[in-house]
């Protein structure tokens, strides 16, 4: 028994239109996978970026942060040597702070956020702060039930300075490695 042609042409067409829309799959299938790949690897290089800018911030916080420390612990350090009075420290401590634009808490935020890896260098840091914060205090009660000498308070002042200058340089300095890594 002969198929008219018309079946054969029927046939072929049905065969031909199934390979091509089995091409346009395999097409659009290949295509959805290269688009995943490219909008992960986007998303992994914008995370990235992001991480190193707010490494950045940090970075200079950390330096402002430093900076608006010792020009408050400097002059505190004056009333210790009896050069100037705790008023005078008050005054200059005020009117540094009405210059400066730092927000601690920033600082804070950057580290618990995006730097998780770097919470046991920021904690050391706080630790001195609050080493320098007890110095202060005892100096302070002291001061005010009249006894003006801080001298007996200075060394140990003037130790945690140092120690705290010397954290935050290289807490800068493993910020500065965390973002070249990023």
């Amino acid at each position: 028994m002969d198929l008219p042609d018309t079946i054969y042409i029927g046939i072929g067409t049905v065969l031909g239109a199934s390979i091509s829309i089995f091409g346009v799959w395999l097409n659009n299938r290949s295509s959805i996978k290269q688009l995943i790949i490219q909008y992960n690897n986007e998303k992994k290089v914008r995370a990235s970026e992001l991480k190193r800018e707010k490494l950045e911030e940090l970075y200079i916080l950390v330096d402002k942060w430093l900076q608006a420390m010792f020009s408050q612990y400097l002059t505190l350090s004056l009333v210790m040597e009896g050069e100037i009075d705790y008023n005078s420290h008050l005054d200059q401590v005020i009117e540094n702070g009405e210059k400066q634009e730092f927000d601690f808490s920033r600082l804070q935020m950057l580290v618990d956020i995006y730097s998780h890896e770097l919470k046991s260098g920021y904690q050391k840091l706080m630790d001195v702060r609050d080493n320098i914060s007890k110095i202060t205090s005892a100096h302070k009660i002291a001061y005010q039930n009249g006894n003006f000498n801080g001298k007996k308070y200075l060394a140990s002042y003037t130790f945690e300075l140092k120690n705290l200058e010397m954290l935050c340089s290289s807490f800068k300095q493993e910020i500065a490695e965390h973002a070249k890594r990023t």
